[in-house]
């Protein structure tokens, strides 16, 4: 696929909400320039807003209740990648794209990426359920250019009017705090526009980078068996539902009634680093998340995520982040 110049009618386009069977549920608020909405009180309670767009990328924010059973009908006469991420309750769409119809479960704290085709698109959204998500919409010759090789190495071609999901994943706290961030920008105008340009370049890095861990996909050749394979992954989710606990090794292989030694080399094959390395950093992820979304104190993040020594987990933190937990908790979450 070469890469191609946008035009003027291939950019991305305007906010779904104005582009919907709904808008009229909603008024707009904010300065000029910016759009952001809230839903009227008859309809429902919440808002939808655009954290920012150009022609190539959109981010959009959402928080919505709605007080009965809405069907929701928008037309968009472009295609686009998306990739949404749940915040709140799970939401579950029934969605009819060009005659094909699906239902999509999306659960708390997961996240996908879609091939959006042109054309109508209509969803039932269910009464009195919150809808807290965040999307970012790229345009495919974007998408290309940021990620040149991604569809060729895992086979995610473009087909013409097709509705594929890429895939849907659970969210890592290092995708967490990227959000976090982009919803929390401190910048306004020229200078906001260059940090979320930023942010979105280290998200969909940090997303795929996830999803080919998660599904422990490198380009080494992998001499497991199916079945070890999926004890290994079985692993890495206990790791991650468990970050504060102390399991060793051999805790890990009696769980997943794999070999130490089979479990120990085939973890690092699978995810490129050691089993401990893996839990260090997921914790100091989490860490960093305690401080973007909640501010809790050095002491308790450590607590939370599994270190009894707060010097080693100063030290830790340190040397993954390049700064002292004390300095990121007082200049840079915010």
């Amino acid at each position: 696929m070469s890469e191609a110049k946008l035009q003027h009618n291939d950019e991305i386009e305007p906010f779904v909400i104005e582009r919907s069977s709904i808008r009229e549920g909603f008024r707009r608020e904010g300065e000029s320039g910016k759009c952001e909405y809230a839903i009227s009180e008859e309809l429902g309670k919440g808002y939808a807003r655009v954290l920012s767009s150009n022609d190539r990328i959109q981010i959009t924010d959402f928080e919505m209740m709605f007080h009965q059973k809405i069907d929701v009908e928008s037309v968009s006469s472009t295609a686009s990648v998306d990739l949404f991420f749940c915040l709140g309750e799970g939401a579950h769409w029934n969605w009819n794209v060009q005659g094909m119809k699906n239902r999509f479960d999306f659960e708390t704290n997961e996240c996908f990426l879609i091939n959006n085709a042109k054309g109508k698109e209509k969803s039932i959204i269910e009464p009195e359920k919150i809808y807290r998500f965040m999307g970012v919409k790229v345009h495919p010759v974007a998408f290309h250019t940021i990620l040149q090789n991604i569809y060729k190495e895992h086979n995610h071609a473009v087909k013409e009017n097709r509705y594929e999901i890429f895939g849907k994943y659970p969210m890592t706290p290092a995708v967490k705090v990227i959000l976090q961030q982009i919803r929390n920008c401190p910048y306004d105008k020229s200078l906001r526009s260059v940090y979320m340009e930023g942010k979105i370049l280290e998200l969909i890095a940090t997303y795929v980078g996830e999803v080919v861990w998660q599904n422990g996909i490198n380009h080494r050749s992998v001499n497991l068996s199916k079945q070890d394979m999926s004890s290994i992954r079985k692993t890495k989710d206990i790791l991650d539902q468990n970050i504060a606990a102390s399991l060793t090794l051999n805790d890990l292989s009696k769980m997943v009634s794999l070999n130490e030694c089979k479990l120990k080399k085939g973890f690092k094959e699978m995810y490129g680093k050691s089993v401990h390395a893996y839990l260090i950093d997921q914790r100091l992820e989490t860490a960093r998340l305690l401080f973007e979304e909640k501010g809790v104190s050095v002491s308790d993040a450590a607590f939370l995520v599994g270190y009894g020594n707060l010097s080693f987990f100063t030290l830790s933190f340190r040397k993954k982040f390049g700064i002292n937990p004390g300095e990121y908790l007082r200049h840079v979450a915010k």
